[in-house]
């Protein structure tokens, strides 16, 4: 009998077994229908590795000194942050010398493509972004924003579900800032743009909230005060989906034993401090504290919560081309002009010598009939491909991803998280089913980290 079983696909499920394994302890792994690695994980064609979507990870951040105590770590859309050393460690073991920082993200504005602030949250790419009229427009209204709020606006306050990132945006940026930068991107990625998205859950579609002060300061003539350092890495041939690759194969090193188990129906507390697991397949187990890393909607509705959140629409259609034939090869693309129907290109992944496979995420409400004439014709207007080169489209989908980032969302997430808490499983639950948001890379890493090192105590 193993000491611990782990029931779940999740990186935090992977990194939780892995962890318990290199600590002594012998693992059995149930694994739920669906891909290893979730959405991290990469698909493969044809010899290609297809990242879906953009996949760049997160490993430094400024002003992160020492990692507090694991213990003390809280699930969230950014709980991960003060671990990022810890996160960069784990993932340096894991792919070595693979592990590259990635070129500076770009962004595409008025056809011009310029250094990036919305990954980055560097709000200096204004200058070379807009003119010196655009400039001073934002400037002003962006001063007059913090002699109202303040010098942080909202993000002085503690910020609410109550809030969108609309209101938010306003009070902080003004509207010329908010129409010419944020609502574009946002109406790309979810019906309703920023009205739809609480300003506390912004990160969940990677739009920034700026200081005023610093917005003011860095769209006119002054010294930024406020400078980021959120450089960001990826995988060399394969991009970051390797990373899910490579803990699989030392799953598979260390003898781990996995199991392919149906999705968990039930779970309920057991006699003796045990918990009981039932899974659709007719399996089932009864053990010590397991540890529960499958999907939030599985976890919640098989303690009988019912939590079915509106998902958002993700539109990937993945091109290859020469890469002598690309004018420019970023990381990663934002598009922000309106009129094109690209979102984001990144170009993450692998293909043959020679070519450069691009990921082209399209707006959301994409026909799925048009999805590879848009990608090759957003692509025609990016400027990034040289007049007259073969571009082959490879694949393209359209999918429900992950949970949209609503007050509605989070509200029936918080309701089902009080089910299960009301159960009293003994059991470590990990993975999305442990906060609203809390489901990035680096949130599933540090809590497989956490869940292995509490097995000491």
């Amino acid at each position: 009998m193993a000491d611990r079983v782990v029931v779940g696909s999740s990186v935090a499920a992977l990194v939780a077994a892995e962890r318990l394994a290199a600590r002594g302890n012998s693992v059995r792994l149930l694994v739920p229908p669906g891909p290893v690695g979730g959405g991290f994980a990469s698909l493969r064609q044809d010899g290609r590795v297809l990242e879906l979507g953009v996949r760049l990870l997160e490993l430094d951040y400024e002003g992160v000194g020492a990692p507090p105590p694991l213990v003390d770590y809280v699930p969230g859309v950014i709980g991960h942050r003060p671990y990022v050393r810890l996160i960069a460690d784990y993932v340096a073991d894991l792919v070595g010398d693979r592990l590259v920082e990635a070129d500076r993200p770009r962004m595409l504005v008025d056809r011009s493509i310029v250094d990036d602030l919305y990954f980055t949250t560097d709000a200096t790419a204004l200058r070379d972004a807009l003119d010196t009229g655009t400039r001073a427009a934002i400037a002003a209204e962006a001063a007059a924003c913090a002699a109202e709020h303040g010098p942080a606006g909202v993000l002085g306050e503690d910020l609410t579900d109550d809030m969108s990132l609309l209101e938010a945006s306003l009070r902080n940026h003004g509207k010329t800032f908010h129409r010419l930068l944020m609502q574009p991107v946002a109406d790309k990625l979810v019906e309703g743009g920023t009205a739809a998205v609480p300003a506390s859950l912004r990160r969940k579609i990677w739009l920034p909230l700026f200081w005023p002060r610093t917005l003011a300061e860095a769209a006119g003539a002054a010294e930024v005060g406020f400078q980021p350092r959120r450089p960001f890495h990826t995988v060399r041939d394969g991009g970051a989906g390797e990373v899910v690759t490579a803990l699989v194969a030392r799953l598979e090193a260390v003898g781990i034993a996995t199991e392919r188990v149906g999705r968990l129906e039930t779970a309920r507390p057991a006699a003796h401090g045990r918990t009981f697991l039932a899974f659709d397949d007719g399996a089932v187990v009864e053990t010590d504290r397991p540890v529960v890393g499958v999907a939030a909607e599985q976890l919640f509705a098989a303690v009988g919560a019912d939590y079915r959140p509106e998902r958002a629409r993700t539109v990937v259609c993945w091109l290859e081309v020469a890469t002598d034939e690309l004018v420019e090869v970023p990381s990663l693309l934002n598009v922000v002009d309106a009129d094109i129907p690209v979102l984001r290109v990144s170009t993450g992944g692998s293909a043959p010598a020679g070519r450069t496979v691009l990921t082209v995420e399209l707006r959301h409400d994409t026909p799925e009939d048009d999805i590879a004439s848009t990608a090759l014709r957003g692509l025609g207007s990016l400027g990034l491909v040289r007049p007259g080169a073969q571009v082959d489209v490879l694949r393209g989908a359209a999918v429900r991803s992950f949970a949209l980032p609503t007050a509605r969302n989070a509200a029936d997430f918080e309701a089902a998280a009080a089910v299960l808490a009301q159960q009293g499983l003994a059991c470590d639950v990990i993975g999305a089913a442990t906060g609203f948001g809390a489901d990035a890379l680096g949130e599933q890493i540090i809590q497989g980290l956490r869940t292995a090192e509490a097995s000491d105590a």
